[in-house]
């Protein structure tokens, strides 16, 4: 299987999934909504505890990385909850992280693709 075809079927399979959570499961979606409320949001930190650093970094890596995702309520959770110097200071390591992981994606994918291709084309 070519590497084309094998992203084309995660993708396809990541598909059928969310339509499956969504047809019948559909309350999943309404709690993930629910995270970009500020307020539930800085409730769930809180109750994260000592998780609760990890918690924002996972959220806001994510948020980088899946732009549509606003990353603004995670950055005045993380405020609330640690207060201005320790939530700035986590939200632009969280931001640059994400960023990180972003440009590898970029970068990375297309290079792989372009070795995959001419070693391809070298056998034919």
């Amino acid at each position: 299987m070519s590497l084309r075809a094998a992203i084309f079927a995660a993708l396809a399979i990541l598909a059928v999934a969310l339509l499956g959570v969504w047809q019948f499961v559909p309350w999943v979606f309404t709690q993930a909504r629910g995270l970009m409320d500020g307020e539930r949001l800085d409730m769930l930190v809180a109750r994260a505890g000592l998780w609760g650093p990890v918690v924002i970094v996972t959220l806001m890596t994510v948020a980088v990385v899946a732009s549509p995702i606003p990353s603004a309520p995670i950055a005045l959770a993380a405020g609330a909850a640690y207060g201005h110097l320790w939530g700035t200071v986590q939200v632009v390591i969280d931001a640059e992280l994400g960023a990180l992981i972003a440009f590898g994606l970029v970068t990375g994918l297309p290079l792989l693709w372009i070795v995959t291709r001419r070693k391809t084309q070298k056998e034919l």
